[in-house]
């Protein structure tokens, strides 16, 4: 059986949006992120993925969304999800329990379990963390 491939090695923006969640509370009175609007942040971003749009476009909206995920990015299309009512805040990050379930190119149905980290300011970011 051929291991699926997340990409992982070929994500540029992903190391970037890790620098910008990794700056982005720098400072000493950096503030929590909102949690009801991080949960916003990520429904939509995980909408946007089970409706067949790329991340990039989420970038191109007013203010931007930055989403990284390399199951997305790899091409693998999400099915359907359930993503946890309450986020746990870690830091100024707030971190949302999410299983996915997702369908690869030959349509093989894959179901991962997934922490995502969502910051709310000073930019909007959703960046997928390692499996629970």
């Amino acid at each position: 059986m051929k291991p699926i491939n997340t990409g992982l090695a070929l994500r540029p923006i992903g190391l970037a949006l890790v620098f910008l969640v990794g700056t982005a509370g720098c400072g000493q009175n950096a503030s929590p992120s909102d949690p009801v609007e991080g949960r916003t942040l990520l429904l939509a971003a995980l909408e946007a993925w089970k409706g067949g749009e790329k991340p990039e476009t989420l970038t191109s909206q007013d203010p931007p969304l930055h989403v990284a995920d390399g199951d997305w990015m790899s091409g693998l299309r999400l099915v359907n999800f359930r993503a946890a009512e309450e986020g746990r805040l870690i830091g100024t990050d707030v971190n949302y329990d999410v299983v996915l379930e997702m369908k690869n190119p030959r349509g093989k149905s894959i179901r991962r379990d997934a922490v995502y980290a969502v910051t709310t300011h000073p930019q909007r970011l959703v960046l997928r963390q390692d499996s629970l």
